[in-house]
C-alpha cells in the first residue's frame, strides 16, 4: 500500500489553511477583535510579525574606524592611530592641524548622497589641545550643515546652508569622550559631496562645510564615524571596504481595526506560522519605548537612538555611568495596576557594547527583589538573583533579527508596590546588589544596551504579543475570536477533527465543535493542547453535564507545532498526535447537532494565545491509519 493510500478517501467538509491562504479567512468564518484603527500619533496596540523587512541599521561611510584609509587629512598631519577609543580598544585616531594662518584642517571622505534626503552623521570626539571640534556634511558647493562642539562646556551648536531640518545632539561619555550627532536634509540637488571631521578654535564652519582659522598644531581625537538615513545615533555598523546595510523582519501594527494577524516567524526568514489568536491583555507600563521617562539610577536613557523591530526609530540606548562599583538601572511602577502576584516582564533588547541585561521586579527595600540575567549574544537565560518576598519563575527568549532578542521573565511577589527594573550588565557572572538585586560594577561610559517595546503583564505567566504603550497610561488589547456557524459540519452522529497548532507549553483549546444552542460545556467535541506535549480529545454527549469521553495521546515529536487528528462516533473514539500511536476508547456517546466551529477559543472567554496553521473537519470517523497519515 502506498503512503497516499493511507489518507482518507473522502474530502473534509471544511478546511482552513491559515499558513498558505495569503492572509485570508474563509468568508463563512467570523473573526473579531474590538480595537480602534492605528494612527501615527498613537500607534495601534495590536502588532504582528509580517513577511516584510525594514532597514534596521546602516553606515554609508567606508573604513569607519580606519581614518588613514578612504579618508584624507587636509591642512594637517596624517592621522595617528592606535589611540584609546571609547569602547576600550586602541582604534581611535589623533588628528593634528598644521601651523599657519588661514588654515582649514579637516579629515574628509566622499560618500554618495541623495537629494532631499535626511542624513544623520555621528562621530565620537575628544579634545586634545583643540578647544572645539566639528563634523559636517556637504551636499554641493555652498550647501552644507555642521555641528560644533565646545569641549570644555560639553555643549554643541549647529547650522545649515541650503540644508533643512538641521539639529544636533551631544552626549558626554567616559574618559572625556563625546558622541556628536548631526541630522540634516539635503537640497534638491547634490554634487561633490563630502563628510568633514576636524578640530577648530571655536570658529564655526562656513557654507563650504569647514572653518578657516589660524592654526597652531591643535590636536583632537576621533573615532567611529557613521552616516545613515535611519536617524540612528548609536554606532552599530562599523565598516571596512563596503558600506553597511542590515535588514530585519518587521513587527508591524495592524492597518485596520479588527484585522486578523497572519504571522511569519522572524527567526526563520519569514516562514508562515499561521493565524494568531490571543485573549485580552494589558501592558501596565505607560512608556514602553520612551525609556527616558523612567526613573534612572546612574544610567542615561537616550530615546530614539536606533531602529527597533517595528522599523521605527524608537529604541532607547541605556548607558551606565562611570560610578565605581554601583548599580546602574532604570525602573518604573505600573500605571494603575498593582505589581503583585505573578508578573511577566518582556521587551526587545540588543547589545551595544554590553552583552548582558537583567529584567526584574523590586522596590529598593533591602532583600526584596528578583532579577533574571540574559545574554544578548545568544539570547540565553543565564541566572537570577532573588530574595525576600520576590521569586523568579520562568523565562523565554526569541530571536527577531539583526541582533535583537525578545526577552521574557516571569516573577512572583507577595508585595503590592514593586517596580519593574531593567539593568545592563558587563558579564555573565556579575556581582548582584543585596539591596536591589541588579548587577554592581563600574561602567566605562560608553558600553550600552538598546531596549524597546517593554511590556509588563500583571497576573499572567507568559508574554503576549507587543502592546505599544507610550501615552503614560496602561494600554489594553482586546480578545480575538474566530468561529463559523454551519449545521452541515456533520450530521451522521460522528466525524473527525484535524488541527496543526502551536505548542506553547500551556493548555488551550485548538478547535471545538459544538451544538451552539445548548450553552457552555454541553454537547461538544474539543481538541485540547496540553502543557506536557500531549493532546486531549474531550467529548460531551447530548445534554451531558460532564465529559463522556476524555483521553490523551502523547507526542512523538514534542516540537514547536503539533499535528493532531481525532475521530468521534458512538463507542468509537481515537486521537493521534504527530503520526504516533492512536489512543482509542470504545465507550461513549457523541453530540448529534453540532452547528458551530470555534478555533483557538471557547465560550468561557479563554483564548489559545497561540498560532494555528490548519483546521479540517471530516463528516465521518476516520480510521487509525487515516489519523496517522494526516498527522505524519
Amino acid at each position: 500500500m502506498s503512503y497516499s493510500d493511507s489518507f482518507p478517501s473522502s474530502a473534509p467538509v471544511f478546511q482552513a489553511n491559515f499558513s498558505s491562504n495569503g492572509g485570508r479567512i474563509d468568508p463563512r468564518m467570523t473573526f473579531s477583535r474590538s480595537d480602534t484603527p492605528p494612527t501615527y500619533a498613537a500607534p495601534s496596540a495590536v502588532h504582528y510579525w509580517s513577511n516584510e523587512k525594514h532597514l534596521s541599521s546602516e553606515n554609508l561611510l567606508l573604513q569607519s574606524q580606519d581614518f588613514d584609509t578612504s579618508w584624507a587629512m587636509i591642512n594637517g598631519s596624517a592621522p595617528s592611530g592606535s589611540q584609546s577609543a571609547p569602547d576600550g580598544t586602541s582604534t581611535a585616531w589623533l588628528l593634528t592641524a598644521n601651523t599657519g594662518s588661514s588654515q582649514s584642517p579637516r579629515l574628509r571622505q566622499a560618500p554618495t548622497l541623495s537629494a532631499t534626503t535626511e542624513y544623520t552623521l555621528t562621530v565620537f570626539l575628544k579634545a586634545g589641545t583643540a578647544s572645539h571640534g566639528f563634523i559636517a556634511v556637504r551636499g554641493q558647493p555652498g550647501h552644507s550643515a555642521y555641528a560644533l562642539i565646545d569641549f570644555s562646556a560639553g555643549t554643541a551648536s549647529s547650522a545649515g546652508f541650503g540644508f533643512s531640518g538641521v539639529s544636533n545632539t551631544v552626549t558626554a561619555l567616559g574618559a572625556s569622550w563625546f558622541k556628536l550627532s548631526l541630522t540634516a536634509t539635503t537640497n534638491s540637488y547634490v554634487s561633490s559631496q563630502w563628510i568633514y571631521i576636524g578640530p577648530t578654535d571655536g570658529t564655526a564652519p562656513s557654507s563650504a562645510g569647514y572653518p578657516t582659522w589660524n592654526t597652531s598644531g591643535e590636536t583632537m581625537y576621533a573615532w567611529g564615524a557613521q552616516l545613515n538615513t535611519t536617524g540612528a545615533t548609536v554606532y552599530d555598523s562599523p565598516t571596512t571596504t563596503q558600506i553597511s546595510r542590515s535588514y530585519a523582519p518587521s513587527l508591524k501594527s495592524v492597518a485596520t481595526a479588527g484585522q486578523p494577524r497572519f504571522e511569519y516567524d522572524p527567526a526563520s526568514d519569514g516562514q508562515s506560522v499561521g493565524i494568531l489568536i490571543e485573549g485580552a491583555a494589558t501592558n501596565a507600563i505607560g512608556y514602553s519605548d520612551s525609556l527616558a521617562s523612567w526613573d534612572s539610577e546612574r544610567l542615561t536613557a537616550a530615546n530614539a537612538s536606533a531602529v527597533g523591530p517595528t522599523g521605527n526609530l524608537n529604541a532607547a540606548l541605556l548607558t551606565p555611568s562611570t560610578d565605581v562599583d554601583l548599580t546602574h538601572d532604570i525602573s518604573t511602577a505600573s500605571v494603575t495596576t498593582s505589581v503583585t502576584g505573578t508578573v511577566t516582564l518582556s521587551g526587545y533588547f540588543k547589545a551595544a557594547g554590553y552583552d548582558y541585561v537583567t529584567l526584574g521586579i523590586g522596590n529598593r527595600s533591602p532583600g526584596n527583589f528578583s532579577q533574571a540575567l540574559f545574554s544578548l549574544s545568544t539570547g540565553a537565560y543565564i541566572t537570577n538573583s532573588s530574595g525576600g518576598s520576590n521569586s523568579y519563575i520562568s523565562s523565554s527568549t526569541e530571536y527577531v533579527g539583526n541582533g535583537w532578542w525578545r526577552l521574557v521573565a516571569t516573577f512572583s511577589t507577595s508585595r503590592s508596590n514593586e517596580k519593574l527594573v531593567i539593568a545592563p550588565a558587563p558579564s555573565a557572572s556579575p556581582s548582584f546588589s543585596s539591596f536591589w538585586g541588579t548587577p554592581t560594577y563600574t561602567g566605562d561610559g560608553y558600553s550600552s544596551v538598546l531596549a524597546t517595546g517593554i511590556q509588563a503583564e500583571i497576573g499572567k505567566s507568559f508574554a503576549s504579543s507587543l502592546i505599544t504603550s507610550n501615552s503614560g497610561s496602561e494600554t489594553t488589547r482586546a480578545a480575538e475570536s474566530l468561529s463559523m456557524t454551519d449545521s452541515s459540519l456533520f450530521d451522521n452522529g460522528g466525524g473527525s477533527l484535524v488541527v496543526e497548532t502551536e505548542n506553547v507549553g500551556r493548555a488551550y483549546y485548538a478547535a471545538v465543535l459544538e451544538d451552539d444552542s445548548t450553552g457552555v460545556y454541553q454537547d461538544y467535541v474539543a481538541l485540547t493542547v496540553r502543557a506536557d506535549n500531549k493532546a486531549r480529545q474531550t467529548v460531551n454527549a447530548p445534554g451531558s453535564t460532564g465529559a463522556s469521553d476524555e483521553f490523551s495521546a502523547a507526542s512523538t515529536v514534542g516540537g514547536s507545532y503539533f499535528k493532531i487528528a481525532s475521530r468521534f462516533a458512538p463507542n468509537d473514539f481515537g486521537v493521534c498526535i504527530d503520526g504516533g500511536t492512536v489512543s482509542t476508547d470504545t465507550t461513549g456517546a457523541v453530540p448529534s447537532n453540532v452547528d458551530k466551529l470555534f478555533i483557538g477559543w471557547y465560550d468561557d472567554g479563554g483564548r489559545a494565545n497561540a498560532h494555528i496553521k490548519r483546521v479540517a473537519v471530516y463528516g465521518e470517523a476516520l480510521s487509525d491509519t487515516n489519523l496517522q497519515a494526516l498527522t505524519s
